[in-house]
C-alpha cells in the first residue's frame, strides 16, 4: 500500500489517540474467558510445536503473549502502533515488543505459524490492506485469526447513533464533561456486560474503563465488516476459512483462516 497524505494523517491521529488512551483491558477474568471461549484461545491451546512463532498484531495490553506463555512454550512477538500501550505492556510482558504499523509490518513474508489480530484492522486507514499484511506474514499452512467489528451487531447502531452524540458532546464539553455525564453509565454497563460474558464478577479499574470508552466511541477511524467480506479478502490472499464465530456479545466477527500451501 502506498501511503497518501490522508492515510498518514489518519495513522498519526490514531497513534496519538491510543498514546493518550492506551488499551489496557487485561483483567484475569477477561484473559481466562479469551483462553477458554474464543477462537484465538482455541488456536493457542492447539499449538504443539515449541518453536512455533505467534504474532499478535495490534497487541495493546499483550493479552495474547500472556495466554501463550501460560499454555505453551511457543515464541511470541507483539506489535502495536502506540508506544504508550507498549510501555504499559512492558510492566508484565518480557517478550519482544515492536512499535509498528500494520499497514507496513516490518517482517518478511511467511514468517509466523499463528497470527492473531483482535479488533484492530477496523481502526486502520485501510482495513483490507491491513488484512493483506496479516495474510502476508502468515506461513503457508499457518493460521490467521482476525476479529473485526460485526456489521450485523448491535454495536454498529450504538457506535453510529450513541457514539455520534458522544463525539458531538466531546466537542462541546470535552473529556472532563464526559467523565461527569456519559462515562459513568458506560462504566456500569460495561461491568454488567463483562460479568454476563465471563459469568463471574469482574473488577474493572476506572482508568481502564475510561480508555476502553474512548476505544469504543471516539477513535479516529472505525469500520464495520461482514464474514462474507473478510472471507472474500481471504480468498484473494490464498487463505481458506476454517471457522467463523460471533464473539464479545456479538460485537466481533471472528474468522479462523488457513494459508494455503503452495505447490
Amino acid at each position: 500500500m502506498t501511503s497518501t497524505p490522508g492515510t498518514s494523517q489518519l495513522r498519526r491521529r490514531t497513534q496519538e489517540h491510543y498514546n493518550r488512551y492506551p488499551f489496557g483491558f487485561d483483567q484475569e477474568e477477561i484473559l481466562q474467558e479469551k483462553l477458554e471461549h474464543r477462537v484465538s484461545g482455541d488456536a493457542i491451546r492447539a499449538l504443539k510445536d515449541p518453536k512455533a512463532l505467534v504474532m499478535d498484531v495490534g497487541c495493546g495490553a499483550c493479552r495474547i503473549a500472556r495466554l501463550v506463555r501460560r499454555t505453551t512454550k511457543a515464541r511470541t512477538v507483539s506489535v502495536d502502533l502506540s508506544m504508550e500501550s507498549l510501555r504499559a505492556a512492558r510492566k508484565h510482558e518480557s517478550g519482544p515488543l515492536v512499535n509498528g504499523d500494520n499497514l507496513f509490518l516490518p517482517f518478511p513474508d511467511d514468517v509466523a505459524d499463528l497470527v492473531i489480530s483482535n479488533g484492530v484492522i477496523h481502526h486502520t486507514p485501510d482495513a483490507r490492506a491491513s488484512f493483506m499484511e496479516l495474510a502476508r506474514i502468515t506461513k503457508p499452512g499457518g493460521t490467521l485469526i482476525v476479529s473485526v467489528y460485526n456489521r450485523r451487531s448491535w454495536y454498529y447502531y450504538a457506535y453510529v447513533y450513541v457514539g455520534g452524540v458522544i463525539r458531538w458532546l466531546r466537542g462541546v464539553i470535552g473529556d472532563r464533561g464526559l467523565k461527569l455525564t456519559v462515562f459513568p453509565f458506560f462504566h456500569l454497563a460495561t461491568v454488567g456486560l463483562l460479568c454476563a460474558i465471563t459469568r463471574r464478577w469482574v473488577r474493572l479499574p476506572l482508568k481502564t474503563s475510561w480508555n476502553l470508552f474512548h476505544d469504543q466511541f471516539t477513535t479516529p477511524q472505525c469500520t464495520f465488516h461482514t464474514f462474507e467480506e473478510i472471507a472474500g479478502w481471504a480468498s484473494k490472499a490464498g487463505m481458506t476459512c476454517q471457522e467463523t464465530r460471533c464473539e464479545a456479545a456479538n460485537q466481533l466477527a471472528t474468522l479462523r483462516l488457513e494459508k494455503e500451501i503452495r505447490t
